[in-house]
Protein backbone atom coordinates (compact mmCIF):
# COMPACT_ATOMS: atom_id res chain seq x y z
CA UNK A 1 0.00 0.00 0.00
CA UNK A 2 1.02 3.71 -0.71
CA UNK A 3 2.34 5.82 1.99
CA UNK A 4 0.17 8.75 1.12
CA UNK A 5 -2.40 10.13 3.13
CA UNK A 6 -5.99 8.95 2.66
CA UNK A 7 -9.43 10.14 2.79
CA UNK A 8 -13.01 9.76 2.64
CA UNK A 9 -15.56 10.84 -0.10
CA UNK A 10 -19.17 9.68 -0.48
CA UNK A 11 -20.99 9.94 -3.72
CA UNK A 12 -23.43 13.12 -4.26
CA UNK A 13 -21.70 14.65 -1.20
CA UNK A 14 -17.87 16.56 -2.64
CA UNK A 15 -17.80 19.15 -4.77
CA UNK A 16 -14.57 18.32 -5.94
CA UNK A 17 -11.93 15.85 -5.77
CA UNK A 18 -9.67 17.68 -3.00
CA UNK A 19 -6.00 17.75 -3.75
CA UNK A 20 -4.45 15.79 -1.54
CA UNK A 21 -5.44 12.85 -3.40
CA UNK A 22 -2.65 11.92 -5.26
CA UNK A 23 -1.12 8.87 -7.00
CA UNK A 24 -2.03 5.69 -4.89
CA UNK A 25 -3.42 7.49 -2.62
CA UNK A 26 -6.45 5.32 -0.88
CA UNK A 27 -9.82 6.81 -0.88
CA UNK A 28 -12.51 5.02 1.17
CA UNK A 29 -16.14 5.56 0.65
CA UNK A 30 -19.47 3.42 1.17
CA UNK A 31 -22.11 1.90 -0.92
CA UNK A 32 -24.48 1.60 2.51
CA UNK A 33 -25.66 5.20 1.90
CA UNK A 34 -28.47 6.34 0.67
CA UNK A 35 -27.07 8.77 -2.37
CA UNK A 36 -25.48 5.82 -3.47
CA UNK A 37 -28.07 3.30 -3.19
CA UNK A 38 -31.17 5.82 -5.17
CA UNK A 39 -28.49 6.06 -7.88
CA UNK A 40 -25.61 4.03 -9.00
CA UNK A 41 -24.29 5.94 -11.18
CA UNK A 42 -23.10 8.51 -8.51
CA UNK A 43 -20.71 5.97 -7.04
CA UNK A 44 -19.29 5.14 -10.55
CA UNK A 45 -18.92 8.75 -11.14
CA UNK A 46 -17.03 9.44 -7.98
CA UNK A 47 -14.65 6.09 -9.40
CA UNK A 48 -14.11 7.33 -12.35
CA UNK A 49 -13.34 10.59 -11.51
CA UNK A 50 -10.80 9.01 -8.06
CA UNK A 51 -9.01 7.00 -10.98
CA UNK A 52 -8.89 10.28 -13.12
CA UNK A 53 -5.81 11.09 -10.29
CA UNK A 54 -5.03 7.47 -10.63
CA UNK A 55 -5.98 6.70 -6.47
CA UNK A 56 -7.27 3.61 -5.38
CA UNK A 57 -10.64 3.32 -4.02
CA UNK A 58 -11.76 1.17 -1.31
CA UNK A 59 -15.83 0.61 -0.73
CA UNK A 60 -17.85 -0.35 2.43
CA UNK A 61 -20.28 -3.39 1.78
CA UNK A 62 -22.09 -5.82 3.45
CA UNK A 63 -23.67 -9.05 2.35
CA UNK A 64 -26.62 -7.13 1.43
CA UNK A 65 -24.88 -4.14 -1.33
CA UNK A 66 -24.68 -6.66 -4.28
CA UNK A 67 -28.89 -7.32 -4.88
CA UNK A 68 -29.47 -4.20 -3.73
CA UNK A 69 -27.40 -2.81 -6.96
CA UNK A 70 -29.13 -5.27 -8.92
CA UNK A 71 -26.08 -7.96 -9.16
CA UNK A 72 -25.79 -11.37 -8.46
CA UNK A 73 -22.96 -11.38 -6.76
CA UNK A 74 -20.08 -8.87 -5.55
CA UNK A 75 -17.68 -9.93 -7.88
CA UNK A 76 -19.88 -7.82 -10.53
CA UNK A 77 -20.49 -5.16 -8.28
CA UNK A 78 -17.17 -4.43 -7.66
CA UNK A 79 -16.19 -5.00 -11.51
CA UNK A 80 -19.21 -3.13 -12.84
CA UNK A 81 -18.26 0.31 -10.07
CA UNK A 82 -14.74 -0.09 -11.25
CA UNK A 83 -13.09 -0.82 -7.10
CA UNK A 84 -9.90 -1.58 -6.66
CA UNK A 85 -10.83 -2.72 -2.77
CA UNK A 86 -14.08 -4.26 -1.04
CA UNK A 87 -14.39 -3.46 2.71
CA UNK A 88 -17.03 -6.44 3.74
CA UNK A 89 -18.54 -4.44 6.88
CA UNK A 90 -20.62 -6.92 8.34
CA UNK A 91 -23.08 -10.01 7.06
CA UNK A 92 -20.32 -12.62 6.31
CA UNK A 93 -19.46 -15.49 7.85
CA UNK A 94 -15.40 -16.80 7.80
CA UNK A 95 -16.09 -19.02 5.11
CA UNK A 96 -17.38 -16.50 2.96
CA UNK A 97 -15.00 -14.20 3.46
CA UNK A 98 -12.40 -16.57 3.11
CA UNK A 99 -12.90 -17.63 -0.84
CA UNK A 100 -13.89 -13.74 -1.82
CA UNK A 101 -10.53 -12.97 -0.54
CA UNK A 102 -9.43 -15.21 -3.43
CA UNK A 103 -11.16 -13.69 -6.00
CA UNK A 104 -11.39 -10.09 -5.28
CA UNK A 105 -9.03 -7.60 -3.34
CA UNK A 106 -10.68 -7.26 -0.21
CA UNK A 107 -10.38 -5.62 2.97
CA UNK A 108 -11.61 -6.13 6.62
CA UNK A 109 -12.98 -4.64 9.85
CA UNK A 110 -10.31 -4.53 12.20
CA UNK A 111 -12.40 -3.23 15.33
CA UNK A 112 -14.89 -6.45 15.13
CA UNK A 113 -12.67 -9.22 14.65
CA UNK A 114 -11.39 -11.21 17.23
CA UNK A 115 -7.08 -11.71 16.55
CA UNK A 116 -7.09 -15.23 15.91
CA UNK A 117 -9.84 -14.68 13.18
CA UNK A 118 -7.76 -12.04 11.59
CA UNK A 119 -4.17 -14.34 12.22
CA UNK A 120 -5.77 -17.39 10.46
CA UNK A 121 -7.04 -15.34 7.58
CA UNK A 122 -3.41 -13.71 7.19
CA UNK A 123 -2.06 -16.85 6.98
CA UNK A 124 -4.31 -17.36 4.09
CA UNK A 125 -3.76 -13.80 2.70
CA UNK A 126 -0.83 -12.35 3.43
CA UNK A 127 -1.98 -8.92 1.66
CA UNK A 128 -5.23 -8.60 3.38
CA UNK A 129 -5.88 -4.74 4.55
CA UNK A 130 -7.65 -4.52 7.88
CA UNK A 131 -9.17 -1.06 8.49
CA UNK A 132 -10.61 -0.18 11.69
CA UNK A 133 -13.93 1.53 12.20
CA UNK A 134 -14.41 5.49 12.68
CA UNK A 135 -16.64 6.39 15.43
CA UNK A 136 -18.94 9.77 15.10
CA UNK A 137 -20.55 9.35 18.19
CA UNK A 138 -18.73 11.11 21.07
CA UNK A 139 -16.85 8.80 23.47
CA UNK A 140 -17.23 5.90 21.28
CA UNK A 141 -14.02 6.13 20.02
CA UNK A 142 -11.19 3.48 20.87
CA UNK A 143 -9.03 3.25 23.50
CA UNK A 144 -5.01 3.32 22.87
CA UNK A 145 -4.69 -0.03 25.03
CA UNK A 146 -7.61 -1.50 23.21
CA UNK A 147 -6.82 -0.71 20.06
CA UNK A 148 -3.55 -2.10 20.56
CA UNK A 149 -4.75 -5.11 21.88
CA UNK A 150 -7.07 -5.82 18.33
CA UNK A 151 -4.12 -4.82 16.47
CA UNK A 152 -1.82 -8.22 18.22
CA UNK A 153 -0.65 -10.33 15.35
CA UNK A 154 -1.40 -8.10 12.42
CA UNK A 155 1.75 -6.25 11.16
CA UNK A 156 1.26 -2.83 11.12
CA UNK A 157 1.31 -2.99 6.84
CA UNK A 158 -1.72 -4.54 7.07
CA UNK A 159 -3.57 -2.01 9.06
CA UNK A 160 -5.11 1.12 8.17
CA UNK A 161 -6.70 4.30 10.36
CA UNK A 162 -9.08 6.82 10.33
CA UNK A 163 -7.72 10.57 11.87
CA UNK A 164 -10.48 13.28 11.94
CA UNK A 165 -10.80 16.25 10.09
CA UNK A 166 -10.53 19.50 10.87
CA UNK A 167 -12.73 22.07 7.96
CA UNK A 168 -15.66 20.04 7.27
CA UNK A 169 -16.80 17.32 9.48
CA UNK A 170 -19.12 15.09 8.56
CA UNK A 171 -22.83 15.21 9.82
CA UNK A 172 -25.23 14.36 10.83
CA UNK A 173 -23.26 14.82 14.04
CA UNK A 174 -20.41 16.87 12.96
CA UNK A 175 -18.30 15.57 15.65
CA UNK A 176 -15.30 14.36 13.46
CA UNK A 177 -14.53 10.92 12.92
CA UNK A 178 -11.78 9.71 14.48
CA UNK A 179 -10.59 5.44 15.05
CA UNK A 180 -9.10 6.80 18.85
CA UNK A 181 -11.32 9.13 20.61
CA UNK A 182 -7.96 10.66 21.91
CA UNK A 183 -8.12 12.38 18.30
CA UNK A 184 -11.59 13.28 18.54
CA UNK A 185 -11.02 17.36 18.74
CA UNK A 186 -7.27 17.57 18.76
CA UNK A 187 -4.97 18.52 15.52
CA UNK A 188 -5.23 15.63 12.85
CA UNK A 189 -1.45 16.36 12.21
CA UNK A 190 -0.58 15.00 15.81
CA UNK A 191 -2.90 12.26 15.15
CA UNK A 192 -1.47 11.08 11.91
CA UNK A 193 2.23 11.42 14.00
CA UNK A 194 1.00 9.13 16.68
CA UNK A 195 -0.41 6.81 14.56
CA UNK A 196 3.01 6.76 12.32
CA UNK A 197 4.98 6.16 15.25
CA UNK A 198 2.78 3.15 15.77
CA UNK A 199 4.27 2.16 12.35
CA UNK A 200 0.89 2.61 10.53
CA UNK A 201 1.54 3.94 7.06
CA UNK A 202 -2.08 3.63 5.55
CA UNK A 203 -3.86 6.98 7.22
CA UNK A 204 -6.82 8.34 6.37
CA UNK A 205 -8.99 11.31 6.81
CA UNK A 206 -12.68 10.30 8.30
CA UNK A 207 -14.31 13.43 6.99
CA UNK A 208 -14.11 15.69 4.20
CA UNK A 209 -12.67 18.63 4.91
CA UNK A 210 -8.97 18.39 6.00
CA UNK A 211 -7.35 22.25 6.54
CA UNK A 212 -3.98 23.38 4.37
CA UNK A 213 -2.61 24.25 7.62
CA UNK A 214 -3.01 20.41 8.51
CA UNK A 215 -2.39 18.94 5.25
CA UNK A 216 1.03 20.90 4.63
CA UNK A 217 2.07 19.85 8.43
CA UNK A 218 1.41 16.26 7.14
CA UNK A 219 2.99 16.40 3.88
CA UNK A 220 6.00 17.88 5.55
CA UNK A 221 6.24 15.25 7.44
CA UNK A 222 5.88 12.48 5.19
CA UNK A 223 9.03 13.87 3.52
CA UNK A 224 10.76 13.62 6.38
CA UNK A 225 10.95 16.89 8.67
CA UNK A 226 8.53 17.16 11.43
CA UNK A 227 6.89 21.22 11.87
CA UNK A 228 6.66 22.32 15.01
CA UNK A 229 4.56 24.83 15.50
CA UNK A 230 5.67 27.56 18.23
CA UNK A 231 5.52 30.75 20.48
CA UNK A 232 8.85 33.07 20.93
CA UNK A 233 9.11 35.25 23.51
CA UNK A 234 10.05 38.72 22.47
CA UNK A 235 13.81 38.45 23.34
CA UNK A 236 13.89 35.23 21.55
CA UNK A 237 16.40 35.13 18.82
CA UNK A 238 14.62 34.80 15.42
CA UNK A 239 17.09 32.89 13.36
CA UNK A 240 16.16 29.78 14.89
CA UNK A 241 12.66 29.51 12.88
CA UNK A 242 12.41 27.74 9.77
CA UNK A 243 15.91 25.94 10.13
CA UNK A 244 16.20 21.91 10.27
CA UNK A 245 17.29 20.74 13.55
CA UNK A 246 17.68 17.10 14.71
CA UNK A 247 16.51 15.85 17.62
CA UNK A 248 19.61 13.91 19.28
CA UNK A 249 19.47 10.45 19.26
CA UNK A 250 19.88 9.46 22.85
CA UNK A 251 17.23 12.82 24.28
CA UNK A 252 15.75 11.31 27.28
CA UNK A 253 12.22 10.57 27.17
CA UNK A 254 10.98 14.12 28.45
CA UNK A 255 13.52 16.46 27.29
CA UNK A 256 14.15 16.70 23.75
CA UNK A 257 17.74 17.79 22.56
CA UNK A 258 18.20 19.86 19.48
CA UNK A 259 21.72 18.31 17.90
CA UNK A 260 22.24 21.30 16.07
CA UNK A 261 22.11 24.09 18.33
CA UNK A 262 25.19 24.46 20.41
CA UNK A 263 27.12 24.38 17.36
CA UNK A 264 24.87 27.35 15.66
CA UNK A 265 24.86 29.75 18.56
CA UNK A 266 28.13 32.12 18.37
CA UNK A 267 30.15 31.96 21.01
CA UNK A 268 31.19 35.37 21.37
CA UNK A 269 27.51 36.61 22.07
CA UNK A 270 26.47 36.25 25.68
CA UNK A 271 23.20 34.67 26.46
CA UNK A 272 22.08 36.50 29.29
CA UNK A 273 19.88 34.64 31.86
CA UNK A 274 16.09 35.85 31.01
CA UNK A 275 12.84 34.31 31.75
CA UNK A 276 14.48 31.53 33.97
CA UNK A 277 10.79 30.64 35.08
CA UNK A 278 9.46 27.03 35.65
CA UNK A 279 9.82 24.84 32.73
CA UNK A 280 5.74 23.33 31.54
CA UNK A 281 5.67 20.76 29.46
CA UNK A 282 6.46 21.79 25.78
CA UNK A 283 8.83 25.26 27.13
CA UNK A 284 10.96 25.33 24.22
CA UNK A 285 14.48 26.39 26.50
CA UNK A 286 17.73 27.46 25.72
CA UNK A 287 20.84 27.38 27.73
CA UNK A 288 22.49 30.63 29.12
CA UNK A 289 25.70 31.91 29.30
CA UNK A 290 25.63 30.31 33.13
CA UNK A 291 26.03 27.13 31.89
CA UNK A 292 29.41 27.85 30.16
CA UNK A 293 30.45 26.15 26.67
CA UNK A 294 26.61 24.21 27.12
CA UNK A 295 25.03 28.02 26.55
CA UNK A 296 23.34 27.82 23.43
CA UNK A 297 21.86 24.70 23.59
CA UNK A 298 17.95 24.11 22.45
CA UNK A 299 15.59 22.03 24.23
CA UNK A 300 11.90 21.25 24.22
CA UNK A 301 10.41 19.54 27.63
CA UNK A 302 7.89 16.88 26.86
CA UNK A 303 7.22 17.32 30.97
CA UNK A 304 7.47 19.85 33.54
CA UNK A 305 11.02 21.20 35.10
CA UNK A 306 11.60 23.45 37.67
CA UNK A 307 13.33 26.47 37.06
CA UNK A 308 16.44 27.05 36.69
CA UNK A 309 19.14 30.46 36.55
CA UNK A 310 20.98 28.73 33.59
CA UNK A 311 17.66 28.15 31.32
CA UNK A 312 15.95 30.93 29.82
CA UNK A 313 12.50 29.83 28.51
CA UNK A 314 12.54 31.12 25.02
CA UNK A 315 9.02 30.30 23.95
CA UNK A 316 6.19 27.13 23.85
CA UNK A 317 5.36 24.86 21.78
CA UNK A 318 1.51 25.91 20.22
CA UNK A 319 -1.01 23.62 22.79
CA UNK A 320 -2.51 22.35 20.55
CA UNK A 321 0.39 20.29 19.16
CA UNK A 322 2.31 19.89 22.37
CA UNK A 323 1.44 16.41 21.75
CA UNK A 324 3.91 16.27 18.39
CA UNK A 325 6.96 15.69 20.71
CA UNK A 326 5.70 12.70 22.44
CA UNK A 327 5.33 10.57 19.05
CA UNK A 328 8.36 12.46 17.01
CA UNK A 329 11.34 10.35 17.60
CA UNK A 330 14.61 11.06 18.21
CA UNK A 331 16.96 11.07 15.38
CA UNK A 332 14.24 12.74 13.50
CA UNK A 333 14.06 15.55 11.59
CA UNK A 334 12.40 18.83 12.70
CA UNK A 335 11.91 22.69 12.18
CA UNK A 336 10.65 25.28 14.83
CA UNK A 337 7.74 27.85 12.72
CA UNK A 338 5.95 30.53 13.91
CA UNK A 339 2.34 29.40 15.14
CA UNK A 340 1.11 32.80 14.02
CA UNK A 341 2.12 32.46 10.70
CA UNK A 342 -0.41 29.58 10.37
CA UNK A 343 -3.39 31.15 12.31
CA UNK A 344 -2.58 29.78 15.54
CA UNK A 345 -1.57 32.69 17.62
CA UNK A 346 -5.29 32.90 18.98
CA UNK A 347 -5.02 29.79 20.37
CA UNK A 348 -2.24 30.25 22.65
CA UNK A 349 -2.19 30.93 26.46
Amino acid sequence: MQNNLGTSLYPGSFQEIPSCIQEGSLVFTSAHIPEAQSDPSKLKDLVDQLHARKAKVMCDVDDQTASQYGFDSLDEFARAMDLDILRLDFGFTLEEIDQIAFRIPVALNASTIETETKKWLLARHPSLLFVHNFYPRPETGLDLETFCTMNEGVPAANLSVFIPGDEVLRGPLFQGLPTLESHRHGAPYVAWTQFKRLGIDQILVGDPGLSERELNFIQQAMQGCYLIPVLLEDFADSSILDKPFTIRADSPKTLRRLAESRLMHDPAKLIAPSNTVRRVRGSLCQDNESYGRYAGEIMITTSDYPADDKVNVIGRVHPRYAELLDFIPNGAKIQLVQADQYGLNKLYK
